[in-house]
């Protein structure tokens, strides 16, 4: 009975499906496999969440799949920027969620993709190839410099370089959750102390990763590539 009535509000165009909060009762439960069955013909898999991506197949009519995640909000209609992260052969693929009724509202299945970035005239950079979700290509080490942030010590960090990208922010998330942004151009960062000492928070950090491109020398003209990624982690004692 909960999952028809959760197919049932992911179908209600009319009206604005809000973000899942925890505990909601039509949300997936912890270990719950999320599924979906196929609701139009022509339902076209890409390797990424956006319609430039590569095709590589289509799912039948009335077929079932296990959903992985999603890209997007639903709000009040669906636009194209709804998709879904699908199992497919031996890792995951993706499908306009449009084309999907699925086990839970579409907005409490977890987030795993990104948009692609655009020009000024609406294209997606050439210097990205979209063969394969881009972010796949997105991964390596992280290192920082040491565990320990003191007094007038800052912390380097190095995280993996992804082809297209020409912007990075480190994200510093302090024990209550603010957080502090540092970027950089290359694939190395500094987290300045004397920046973190406004925060007047001690304890452990956590640090992550996303990278961006941009057109814009503005930073409101960034466009986020890829879901940020943990990079590492280091306590900041009271002086």
């Amino acid at each position: 009975m909960r999952i028809i009535v959760a197919i049932i509000m992911c179908l209600c165009f009319s009206l604005p499906v809000i973000a899942q909060a925890p505990g909601d009762p039509l949300a997936a439960e912890e270990g719950e496999v999320i599924t979906g069955i196929v609701a139009f013909e022509g339902a076209v898999i890409y390797v990424g969440p956006d319609f430039a991506y590569r095709i590589v197949g289509e799912l039948p009519l009335n077929g079932s799949v296990t959903v992985i995640g999603r890209r997007g909000d639903f709000i009040r209609s669906w636009n194209g920027q709804q998709w879904l992260e699908i199992a497919f052969d031996d890792g995951s693929a993706w499908v306009y969620a449009r084309l999907i009724r699925t086990s839970v509202p579409f907005n409490s299945i977890p987030p795993t993709g990104r948009p692609l970035p655009r020009n000024r005239d609406g294209r997606v950079p050439d210097t990205f190839d979209l063969s394969e979700n881009i972010c796949d290509t997105w991964g390596g080490t992280f290192t920082q410099s040491g565990s320990v942030l003191s007094r007038d010590t800052d912390i380097v960090v190095t995280y993996p370089e992804m082809p297209g990208a020409n912007v990075y922010s480190v994200v510093v998330i302090a024990p209550s959750g603010s957080r502090t942004a540092f970027d950089s151009e290359t694939t190395t960062a500094t987290i300045l102390d004397s920046k973190l000492r406004s925060v007047r928070e001690y304890g452990e950090y956590t640090w992550r990763v996303a990278p961006y491109w941009t057109y814009s020398s503005s930073r409101y003209g960034w466009q986020q590539l890829c879901l940020l990624q943990t990079g590492g982690t280091f306590n900041r004692p009271r002086p």
